[in-house]
């Protein structure tokens, strides 16, 4: 019995330091265990001029739309979402581009006038946007937009 307890102190002891850092610690800091961070940005707005590349996005877009950002290694896979965006990732490197990486995705972008989705596989090369997906609803008021983009930085930057 006298051994058990001891094994349930030491267990208590040795999960008491855990504890302590937990509590000080702010959700930026886990951003610096991975490489690399996939920003993913989502609006009810326009993105890109008609005209546009997909990887120009508008100034407006980047002050109006919502962030979401999560650390990835250069080789990974996974599922990020908030209550207005779902998205599933693939990503793989480039061989022989240090800055190029694989993207393969599926996603969903819930807005006030609908749904949109989108998925694929494309390049995406450190640092620059790249307009995802999109939706765009004619009414009597005018036009409603709605886009997804992504980017590949390195944590704390492009």
């Amino acid at each position: 019995m006298q051994r058990i307890a001891s094994q349930i102190t030491l267990l208590s002891l040795s999960l008491v330091p855990i504890i302590a850092l937990a509590e000080n610690s702010a959700p930026e800091d886990y951003l610096a265990n991975q490489p690399l961070v996939l920003e993913v940005r989502y609006c009810e707005c326009l993105a890109t001029k008609t005209d546009g590349a997909p990887s120009d996005l508008l100034p407006s877009f980047l002050r109006e739309s919502s962030l979401l950002k999560v650390s990835v290694s250069s080789k990974d896979n996974g599922f990020a979402s908030s209550s207005e965006l779902a998205i599933g990732y693939e990503l793989k490197p480039v061989a022989g581009s240090p800055d190029q990486f694989q993207f393969n995705y599926a996603g969903n972008h819930t807005t006030s006038s609908g749904n949109s989705a989108g998925n694929g596989e494309l390049l995406l090369v450190q640092g620059q946007w790249v307009n995802l997906f999109g939706s765009q609803h004619e009414t009597q008021t005018g036009s409603h937009h709605s886009n997804v983009a992504v980017r590949l930085a390195k944590p704390g930057g492009s």
